[in-house]
């Protein structure tokens, strides 16, 4: 098996759990960057809407469709439905799962989402994978879990492992967000060559801050009613306190649910004297004037979208598609990062011997 590839020669990949496509335009970025070769093999999801937005932004042609993984149960499913390939994506959902039990191997994790990615692995062996998920993995059964994860592939599956937290603030968004990146290869110097500690977006954010990002004109739908409003700013509830703030330069972590407006100490708001305020020396000063009935607004899904790294473009695709703007929401808050994948592959390929003349 052919572990790093020769210049020139064109890198494949799969997308499983793909979403609405972060991996995939974080590959096509690198592609265009430092001019290699990469293709899109198959495709991984089960969301119609997700879907709908995905192929709106990318041209599936000639790909496979590999619809639910579930249903590749066993290795000649696999090898019937998926060709060769050098790298795997997978932004995979957290699943709880037992660890309790004499079994070993795969055996621990079957009927979990991440079983069987494992399987596929097993099966196709490829030089490279990247999976992410949220934080918690890493504390989930004490640790457990993600020490189960890392032996199957390390000592069952033969990968050299490496796992980061890595928070998209810090790949010129201006969002914290915390998610758990593992990366693996077949070949042993790959990521040690890579240095996932030095991994960092290197270049001048798109967006400097919210405000940078923020529609100065949006629908009136976006705006909160005054009685929407007092729930929203209210500081939590009961025993409970929570400061609730709006116009937040740096954002909080999006979520899948920020359709549903939570207060202000979960989601995003903004008034209208900060959107029209004036931005220097790193802080906005605001204009009074701005100020009016409806005052202060939830974020739309195109800026939902900056803060996760994708182009304008997306948007638009997708609601060319008939996607809602709840779905769009939801989209937003269960993407990865672009910037963050993007920033781990141009390391992965100008720093490490992956492509090779």
């Amino acid at each position: 098996m052919k572990i790093y590839k020769k210049s020139g020669e064109e890198l494949t990949y799969i997308d499983l759990f793909s979403g609405i496509g972060g991996f995939r335009l974080a590959m096509d970025r690198v592609s265009k960057d430092i001019n290699i070769k990469s293709r899109c093999l198959g495709y991984s999801e089960i969301d119609k809407y997700a879907l709908t937005t995905y192929r709106n932004n990318f041209d599936t042609n000639n790909e496979i469709d590999i619809g639910d993984i579930t249903g590749l149960n066993s290795e000649s499913q696999i090898k019937k439905v998926l060709p060769n390939f050098d790298i795997l994506f997978a932004g995979f959902p957290c699943q709880p799962f037992s660890l309790m039990g004499l079994k070993k191997g795969f055996e621990d994790t079957r009927g979990t989402l991440f079983f069987h990615i494992a399987k596929i692995l097993a099966v196709k062996n490829p030089s490279f994978f990247i999976l992410e998920n949220v934080r918690g993995l890493q504390t989930h059964d004490n640790g457990k879990t993600l020490q189960r994860i890392i032996s199957i592939l390390s000592e069952e599956l033969n990968y050299s492992v490496k796992v980061k937290l890595m928070n998209s603030v810090n790949f010129g968004v201006p969002q914290i967000r915390r998610r758990l990146y593992i990366l693996g290869s077949k070949n042993k110097t790959t990521l040690s060559e890579l240095g996932l500690e030095d991994v960092s977006w290197g270049r001048k954010p798109k967006y400097q801050s919210t405000w940078h990002l923020l529609e100065k004109e949006v629908d009136e739908k976006y705006y909160l009613s005054e009685k929407i409003l007092r729930t929203i700013l209210a500081h939590g509830s009961g025993n409970y306190y929570s400061k609730s703030e709006i116009n937040r330069l740096i954002a909080r972590p999006l979520t899948a649910s920020m359709h549903k407006m939570h207060r202000a100490n979960q989601d995003n708001y903004y008034s209208n004297d900060f959107i029209q305020g004036v931005f220097k020396n790193g802080m906005v000063s605001s204009l009074p004037h701005a100020k009016g009935k409806k005052s202060v607004r939830k974020i739309t899904p195109l800026e939902a979208f900056r803060l996760q790294g994708f182009d304008d473009c997306f948007v638009e695709q997708a609601k060319q598609g008939g996607v809602s703007d709840t779905q769009l929401y939801r989209q937003a808050g269960n993407a990865i990062t672009v910037n963050v994948a993007q920033s781990i592959l141009e390391n992965l390929f100008r720093k490490t011997r992956f492509l090779h003349t």
